[in-house]
């Protein structure tokens, strides 16, 4: 028997959610820059994909902002997380992952947490650090 069910297709869905989507990314990304536990980059990369489906006039100034307009870009783009960007994102999962170990107290939620902070941190782990197109061409990443 053959299901009518089509799930919805993420493309197709209303601009004006793409658009909210990026907001509220945007503004856990604004969070982080001074709250030095969030993230920035990852939720203004999130932001940026989804404001470039809902407004894409939104993603130009994160995508040129001086400091993190690169870094996104790269990413995007290539994938590449910088080494300085990794060293970061590993030493905030592993002081996120001893707070976790320290104030749990549900050894199934501490488990479930470790596991997915371990996942984030070989993705994180494996990215490359230079641009295919730039490696050589003499290109020195910054770490």
């Amino acid at each position: 028997m053959q299901s009518s069910f089509q799930s919805p297709s993420v493309a197709n869905l209303p601009r004006w959610l793409w658009t909210t989507a990026g907001a509220v990314l945007f503004v856990l990304g604004v969070i982080g820059i001074a709250l030095p536990v969030m993230p920035t980059v990852v939720f203004w990369i999130g932001a940026v994909a989804c404001f470039s489906r809902g407004h894409p006039a939104l993603a130009r100034p994160i995508l040129t902002h001086p400091r993190f307009g690169p870094p996104i870009s790269l990413f995007l783009a290539h994938g590449v997380i910088a080494p300085a960007g990794k060293r970061a994102a590993l030493l905030a999962m592993t002081g996120s992952a001893v707070l976790i170990v320290v104030l749990s107290r549900s050894i199934a939620l501490t488990a479930a947490a470790l596991c997915g902070l371990a996942l984030a941190a070989l993705y994180v782990a494996t990215r490359p650090a230079v641009a295919p197109s730039l490696v050589g061409e003499g290109y020195q990443s910054r770490g």
